[in-house]
């Protein structure tokens, strides 16, 4: 997808909703450049496209119905070059026009840089081998049969289970290997958890919220966040609430 038409593709931008991994197909989407309103071409399921309209980076702005404002800093040389993908993870507002209940974490943190989450009690599947050559992770389930990662991002459990690593995958390979974008930081335990990643958003000024849908009984999630360059992590209790410390 390069080209559209003989045109010229320089921004490719998909909306997902980061509480549940679904595409946001909401119509009522606005999106700014800088402080201009500019109209992508949509090509459904929360795709949108930016043809001819110069590589130069720029503030971007998303607004959609039912979810919080979202900003980013479009850096083209962060993205690929032949295909430049911004994927845009939205955060559901506090009262959705769906009546869908939420829980929330937030506060402010000096120097807070990012904050991320991943469910405890949700795995998606395991981890039993790395080849460090192809960047070929190995997976399966506990159900057995074919694993297949939809979304992009996945935090894998450290032996501990206090610690993740963020990992990006490319593609499903095989029905048990997937294709990461990076190569693994630390070594792969057996049997490693692995499952998706939910984010939360930080403004400059050090506030931040994360939240995540009130769906379960128990609703436990291990933060990811930043300060001032170190990484960090806390376990916390949706229902019995929190701050980052």
């Amino acid at each position: 997808m390069a080209s559209v038409f003989g045109s010229r593709l320089d921004l490719l931008v998909r909306l997902t909703d980061t509480t549940t991994g679904a595409t946001v197909d909401e119509r009522n989407v606005l999106f700014m450049r800088d402080e201009r309103e500019v109209r992508p071409e949509s090509r459904g399921e929360g795709t949108y496209i930016f043809i001819n309209t110069g590589r130069e980076d720029f503030l971007m702005r998303v607004r959609v119905k039912g979810f919080d404002e979202y900003e980013t800093c479009i850096r083209y040389e962060e993205l690929d070059e032949k295909v430049p993908v911004c994927n845009v993870f939205l955060i559901p507002s506090e009262n959705t026009s769906k009546g869908e209940k939420l829980l929330g974490l937030s506060g402010n943190l000096p120097f807070l840089e990012s904050l991320e989450a991943v469910n405890l009690q949700r795995i998606v599947c395991n981890a039993n081998e790395y080849d460090k050559k192809t960047k070929a992770l190995r997976v399966f389930s506990d159900k057995g049969g074919r694993v297949y990662l939809y979304d992009t991002y996945y935090g894998l459990m450290d032996e501990s289970r206090e610690s993740y690593e963020k990992i990006e995958v490319v593609k499903n390979e095989t029905p048990q290997s997937v294709i990461l974008k990076d190569p693994l930081e630390k070594e792969l335990a057996s049997n490693n958890p692995v499952m998706r990643v939910v984010f939360g958003s930080v403004r400059d000024n050090g506030d931040y919220v994360l939240r995540v849908r009130d769906d379960a009984k128990d609703i436990l999630y291990l933060v990811r966040y930043k300060v001032n360059g170190e990484v960090k992590f806390q376990t916390v209790d949706f229902r019995e609430g929190a701050e980052l410390s």
